[in-house]
């Protein structure tokens, strides 16, 4: 009997241990980062809690637990791979040893135009005939997030368009061209005339997009970054395709405050003309929008220049948010309170502890994204989302997920 309950014992030891070591390994594999950045020929620290290694190709092995060393050495793209006591395999990773580079925090709010490139399909619907039926001639031939880019072989650019031509048509069948993320398709679909005498495809769509967003830094040569998030589609949730639009400058004239619930925004006028424009958009991408700025805004608001910082040298703690208001570059006082590595936006969770931001908006507002984040004189990261149920509190990306690395 004793040594049935030693091994009863030693069965349940060994049980727990394997329990813990489990855990422990899935719990240090979701918290490795799937992309490491390190400047050039520099040594770059990180901290693990368990004895993890790294393997990298071409090169020797990287121990990581506890107190590391990495050195960069040349630039470069590497492909990586954590080891549990340099046995066990975790997870891949990349290692990219890039060029530490400068840019200027901005914090200016601007009007945004997105021209999508076609017209995106955000549903389909019945049309009502007059006579009673109900006929619904897109149904499962389309799909929602779907650009419609040509009708006819005739090029597509906005919703307008694409009701003309489809009344110029007539009851005649169309073939559509549309393109989704896996390519581009071509639709047979024949219009049906409404009770009001107009012909339609019973498609719902939307196409360009416009609104307040903030931009984040600009570099020498004038190249910006903004939002720190892509534009999406208010209904699809899918980022919207675009490599065309403009930025303006945005007459900032309130502020609708945050409460729990309400998500808060900037109040503003912008005169959409050629005289307001600052500059254009090129790109709309998970990580914000980019482009160029033709306004000298560095000498206009006396910007400085600050170092990048990859996310091992962020800590968590004091922090500030940069932003122009009427005028005057003014800096906030937030707490990073949480780090997440693995998030392709959400990759800090801050709090807004000035004061003076929380009596103009109760924190973090709609058209704050995009603010640059500062701490210890670099530039660190940007304002993505605020916390619907706490407006003191948002979600912040790693200034190197918005760089030209990835």
């Amino acid at each position: 009997m004793m040594k049935i309950y030693k091994k009863c014992i030693i069965a349940s030891i060994l049980a727990a241990l394997i329990v813990i070591l489990v855990s422990g390994a899935l719990y240090v594999k979701n918290n490795l980062p799937d992309t490491i950045f390190v400047g050039t020929n520099k040594v770059t620290k990180y901290q693990f809690s368990m004895p993890v290694s790294l393997d990298v190709t071409g090169e020797n092995t990287v121990k990581l637990s506890g107190e590391n060393d990495i050195y960069s050495g040349e630039k470069g793209n590497y492909k990586g791979k954590y080891k549990l006591f340099g046995i066990f395999d975790l997870k891949n990773t990349n290692v990219k040893v890039v060029d530490k580079e400068y840019a200027y925090p901005v914090g200016l709010p601007v009007g945004l135009y997105l021209k999508t490139q076609g017209v995106m399909i955000i549903g389909t619907g019945d049309i009502d005939t007059g006579t009673g039926d109900k006929i619904s001639p897109a149904k499962n031939k389309v799909n929602e997030g779907e650009y419609i880019v040509k009708f006819n072989d005739i090029s597509v650019s906005n919703k307008a368009q694409l009701s003309y031509l489809i009344n110029e048509n007539g009851n005649k069948e169309v073939l559509l061209t549309v393109r989704n993320e896996t390519g581009i398709r071509t639709v047979k679909i024949k219009p049906e005339r409404n009770s009001d005498g107009e012909y339609m495809l019973g498609i719902w769509v939307r196409d360009d997009s416009q609104g307040i967003g903030t931009i984040t830094y600009v570099t020498d040569d004038g190249k910006y970054r903004a939002l720190g998030h892509g534009i999406s589609d208010i209904d699809t949730g899918k980022l919207l395709s675009s490599h065309n639009g403009t930025i303006y400058n945005a007459n900032i004239w309130g502020v609708k405050k945050g409460e729990k619930g309400k998500p808060g925004g900037l109040c503003g006028t912008i005169l959409y003309n050629e005289n307001n424009v600052l500059g254009n958009i090129e790109d709309n991408r998970f990580c914000g929008l980019s482009g160029t700025i033709n306004s000298d805004i560095v000498s206009k608001y006396n910007l400085k220049k600050m170092e990048v910082a990859f996310h091992d040298e962020i800590e968590k703690g004091d922090a500030k948010i940069q932003f122009i208001t009427n005028g005057n570059v003014e800096y906030y006082d937030i707490e990073i309170e949480e780090i997440n590595v693995n998030n392709k936006e959400k990759n800090m969770v801050i709090k807004v502890t000035d004061q003076e931001l929380l009596k103009k908006t109760n924190g973090i507002v709609q058209g704050m994204s995009g603010s640059p984040i500062i701490q210890n004189g670099h530039i660190i990261g940007a304002v993505t989302h605020v916390f619907v149920n706490d407006p003191t509190k948002g979600y912040g990306i790693f200034i190197e997920n918005m760089l030209d690395y990835n």
